[in-house]
């Protein structure tokens, strides 16, 4: 199974969300574009629902996501890739993470694990940054648990401040996002984030997406530039 962790990092927490998304091929300097990304929210009584789309040059949706938070806490997810036919799901409940994976030809697997430190997901991280925002930005590395949907299991990274920059006057905080195990590492490079520190918003980011490219007649892992565009759509608390 193809290790991905598609993460596209919506801004999904209170009073800070956007409406869209452009990525960009890494090496182009923004020049190519190979996916925009569309999000809805809806406030829900058990939280907030996220519903994402990739679409590419054609406008043709190919790759979906739909997902459940409450605060910083992920309760549940689903994507669908429509690119290689594959879709995955999880919840947690009482203690532990329930994973589900089908595969072209309708192949079905699932899995579960015992919940082990802070569970990240693409709906909750913007969350959870901002929830941890203060040892971030003093430099304190956070370890914590993805959820990898293709894996049907979660996968330690440690999230660290790494630098700051200035940009249009707007001073950023770089976030880095890297596994912790030697094996992850050596198939996925650390993923880059860069936040405005006045309103704690995802800016860009630099690492592995969620649709995939084909080259070579086959469907490869992604590494993309995303840069956010906000609108003034917020879900009040």
């Amino acid at each position: 199974m193809v290790f991905i962790l598609a993460l596209l990092f919506p801004v999904f927490g209170f009073a800070q969300n956007y409406s869209s998304a452009t990525l960009y091929d890494l090496k182009s300097n923004r020049q190519k574009t190979l996916f925009t990304l569309n999000i809805d929210l809806a406030a829900q009584a058990d939280g907030v629902q996220t519903q994402t789309e990739f679409r590419d040059a054609e406008g043709k949706v190919v790759v979906s996501e739909k997902g459940l938070i409450k605060g910083a806490e992920v309760l549940s997810y689903e994507i669908d890739r429509k690119q290689t036919d594959e879709k995955g799901r999880f919840q947690v409940r009482d203690g532990r993470i329930y994973f589900e994976y089908e595969g072209p030809g309708g192949k079905k697997k699932s899995a579960d694990e015992k919940l082990s430190g802070f569970v990240l997901s693409t709906p909750n991280f913007n969350a959870f940054v901002e929830k941890s925002w203060g040892d971030l930005a003093a430099g304190k590395p956070l370890d914590v648990r993805f959820a990898v949907w293709d894996r049907l299991e979660t996968v330690g990274f440690t999230l660290q401040k790494v630098g700051e920059k200035d940009v249009a006057g707007v001073k950023w905080m770089e976030l880095r996002m890297k596994p912790t195990s030697f094996i992850i590492a050596a198939i996925v490079d650390p993923i880059h984030l860069w936040y405005s520190q006045a309103d704690k918003k995802l800016q860009v980011m630099k690492g592995r997406v969620a649709p995939k490219i084909q080259k070579d007649g086959k469907w490869k892992d992604l590494d993309a530039e995303i840069v956010y565009t906000y609108d003034q759509k917020s879900v009040s608390k």
